[in-house]
């Protein structure tokens, strides 16, 4: 589990890196992204707190369907960043 659970945190890290420096470069609505940066840092911090509920193959955490409702390009970075945590997280824990 311990694998799983840094593979994540990775996972997670992109994410930020990319939202924070989408932030920076002024490409998107800064109060959504901000929302968003908040709510991928406190998935990281009760995923190290062992505190993350399970998916359980059936439960999300619904940050892609959030992005893709503001994003303007469904080709974005962001959006595939936490997708792929989405997939990660239904598929793994």
């Amino acid at each position: 589990m311990e694998a799983k659970k840094q593979e994540f945190l990775q996972l997670i890290d992109r994410a930020l890196e990319v939202g924070k420096g989408m932030l920076d470069a002024g490409d998107s609505p800064s109060e959504r992204l901000n929302t968003l940066i908040e709510q991928l840092q406190q998935i990281k911090a009760n995923t190290i707190s062992d505190r993350l509920e399970p998916s359980g193959g059936n439960v999300t955490l619904g940050l892609a369907r959030e992005v893709a409702d503001w994003i303007d390009n469904l080709d974005s970075p962001l959006l595939k960043a936490v997708g792929a945590i989405e997939m990660y997280y239904q598929q793994q824990l």
